[in-house]
């Protein structure tokens, strides 16, 4: 079964996320938001089970001018290295046969074919139970995208109470 939390940017799924990986437990990784001083930065990629964390995106402004961005999408600009981590992280997860699995956040990129999109595809046919964070104006889009059939949508205000 997929499980899908639902919610606008800044909402808190990424929080929710991370509060219903330790209710389940199992395995996976979120998209933890990076501040240099007070500054908005970027996005970590964490992996649950370990805490242990790779730079995904910072803001374009702050990407390394000697290096090439993987991807660019809006105002950020993506690192190879995040990706690929988040592949170890999937491929380890179907080794070792853990479930539940959670993935923040699948989205813009993913509809691309891009980001995490091979790895959610590789997971879906694992037959595991599956958490995912969208933004709720990408549901219909990505339910179609990657052929989704059995999956419910969890919002942000279903979990607060």
């Amino acid at each position: 079964m997929i499980h899908i939390l639902c919610g606008e940017r800044n909402q808190g799924k990424t929080t929710a996320l991370k509060r219903l990986y330790r209710e389940k437990n199992g395995d996976g990784f979120i998209a933890q938001k990076v501040f240099r001083d007070t500054q908005f930065y970027g996005y970590e990629l964490m992996r649950l089970s370990t805490d242990e964390s790779v730079l995904l995106s910072v803001k374009s402004q702050y990407f390394p001018v000697e290096e090439k961005p993987r991807y660019v999408q809006g105002e950020f600009s993506f690192f190879e290295e995040g990706f690929r981590f988040a592949e170890v992280i999937i491929n380890d997860i179907i080794k070792r046969g853990i479930s539940p699995v959670f993935i923040d956040e699948i989205g813009a990129l993913e509809l691309e074919g891009k980001g995490h999109c091979e790895s959610f595809r590789k997971i879906l046919t694992e037959n595991r139970t599956i958490y995912i964070s969208m933004r709720t104006g990408y549901l219909e889009q990505i339910v179609s995208f990657f052929g989704l059939k059995e999956y419910r949508v969890i919002t942000l205000s279903a979990l607060s109470r």
